[in-house]
């Protein structure tokens, strides 16, 4: 075997049997540079500097550089590693058990995307065994502190998942993992997960916050509606405060995924089910959440309403607040139409299951229903806190710069 087989040879084993697919530091083979280079032109192994990325360690995705350029940063003396090409790989032996990891073992890029039925969530999202933590466009899924040495689930982690979609007229919605997170799974899990393997790979894309954040290393600076809602009650909390009157909302919640009500996220499979599930914890959040005594509290420039109605009878949460808002805020009509009808419709939705019995079914439109849904009850509460705004006592309350604008706010 020749010193250039040998070189090769050196770097796809130690690709191989690095633990993480690492490249080979080429500084303690600077005398094999003529060899390196004719490898480089023989297509079976690829130069990566930090010059080029922030970590040359890992061949995070597709860099495209030129054999010219590959030699140029070697002959620069630019921290630079060694790694086999798709080529040089081709003939190696692949652990056929674990699919996701022959992948690696074949020269697969670290962030390469794999997508899959979006109803492979419903395994983590319905099992109390597991956290799975959602951020809309990006989610992660870990096994719980009490079961994290289980044996059965033992390294059941994905580090990152992403909110992606199949490419049709309607929104379709399905996940993308890293090749390299699916690669640390045990063989029986990634098997598992093949099952879930969508066929036509080609028709799905990732969220564009996915990529931005977690290969580009970008800041994402566009709000997910879900934490807009979230943020738009504690601003009228605080409204309600400097008015002098008891907040609106009993309780308020935060946009860290540990501090949001359990279910309050995009419904993964398109159930039936899934979406009353989620109507139910959207109407305890938002309308049952209202407090009767905001509107029994004098304050300036604020006038009280009954708790009953002239037959004696108490009177519901939502019909107090619109009577309560027409009572205390002159000339706008639009009270009904804006904030009223959105949360009677969500209320509405609500009963249906409460009442009737229904049947559970698949239905892929839900996907824009519950978006259409969260939209308009978002910007009923909008409308809550921007008439809230008109009250001489809020003018120096702090809100945050993206909910004062109404933009960059989105549903994934």
């Amino acid at each position: 075997m020749g010193r250039k087989e040998t070189l090769l040879n050196e770097i796809v084993q130690n690709y191989l049997e690095s633990g993480d697919f690492n490249g080979l530091h080429y500084k303690s083979m600077e005398d094999y540079y003529g060899f390196v280079c004719d490898l480089i032109d023989d297509g079976l192994v690829t130069v990566i500097s930090e010059t080029d990325v922030l970590n040359p360690h890992i061949y995070a995705f597709p860099l495209n550089l030129t054999a010219k350029h590959q030699k140029q940063t070697l002959a620069s003396n630019s921290y630079s590693v060694l790694y086999p090409t798709e080529m040089a790989l081709e003939n190696v032996t692949v652990d056929h058990d674990r699919p996701y990891t022959a992948m690696m073992q074949r020269g697969k890029k670290q962030f390469d995307i794999v997508y899959f039925n979006i109803e492979i969530l419903e395994r983590y999202a319905n099992n109390p065994q597991f956290y799975i933590f959602d951020n809309g466009y990006r989610g992660s899924i870990s096994p719980k502190d009490d079961f994290y040495d289980d044996p059965n689930i033992k390294g059941e982690y994905i580090k990152d998942y992403g909110m992606a979609y199949i490419d049709d007229e309607i929104l379709k919605r399905a996940v993308g993992v890293f090749v390299c997170d699916l690669s640390k799974l045990t063989g029986k899990k990634q098997m598992l997960w093949k099952g879930f393997e969508l066929p036509d790979q080609s028709s799905c894309k990732i969220n564009a916050g996915f990529i931005e954040n977690l290969v580009l290393g970008k800041w994402v600076t566009v709000h997910w509606i879900f934490h807009a809602l979230i943020d738009e009650m504690i601003v009228i909390n605080k409204q309600c405060a400097r008015i002098g009157i008891p907040t609106l909302f009993n309780k308020t919640f935060g946009i860290q995924y540990f501090e949001m009500p359990e279910g309050y996220r995009n419904i993964l499979l398109p159930t039936l089910k899934n979406f009353y599930d989620f109507v139910l914890v959207l109407e305890k959040m938002v309308i049952h959440n209202l407090s009767i005594k905001t509107f029994q509290e004098v304050a300036p420039y604020i006038k009280t309403i009954d708790r009953n109605d002239e037959a004696g009878k108490e009177k519901g949460s939502l019909t107090m607040l619109e009577e309560w808002l027409k009572k205390n805020i002159s000339g706008n009509d639009s009270i009904r139409e804006v904030v009223i009808k959105p949360l009677r419709g969500l209320r509405t939705i609500r009963q249906k299951p409460a009442h009737e019995l229904t049947s559970n079914k698949y239905d892929v439109h839900l996907y824009q229903r519950q978006a259409d849904l969260v939209h308009d009850v978002y910007t009923a509460i909008r409308a809550l806190r921007l008439l809230f705004a008109g009250h001489p006592l809020t003018q120096d309350i702090e809100i945050p710069e993206y909910l004062l604008l109404g933009k960059d706010i989105v549903s994934y």
